[in-house]
């Protein structure tokens, strides 16, 4: 009950008021009562209703998700290091190898 509810149930009891409530009176209180709480259970029952479906939704997309592979797939990465990774030098052919007699290495 809230606030409302509890003084008018309190207020309804108490014998010291002046003007008692008629009977059509406490009736139609009783019933005003029944009424705002039938209306909080169904909402209280609905935001249940609602939350649990939605947390059922959610862990349904994230099983399926998982099971194709995850939303995200990662692709390999080319592994690298920090050392410089020497190049195989170019072979020449044997024909141009020996362009001049005298020099020492290819010719350019």
């Amino acid at each position: 009950m809230d606030h409302f509810e509890q003084e008018l149930t309190r207020m309804m009891r108490d014998g010291h008021t002046d003007r008692p409530y008629e009977d059509r009176h406490r009736y139609r209180l009783q019933a005003g009562v029944r009424a705002r709480q039938r209306a909080r259970a169904a909402w209280m029952a609905t935001a249940s209703v609602l939350t649990i479906a939605g947390l059922g939704i959610g862990l349904l997309l994230l099983a399926s998700s998982v099971a194709q592979g995850g939303p995200h797939t990662r692709q390999p990465r080319p592994v690298t290091s920090a050392e410089s990774i020497p190049t195989p030098s170019t072979v020449l052919p044997a024909s141009t190898a020996q362009v001049g007699a005298g020099s020492s290495g290819p010719a350019r």
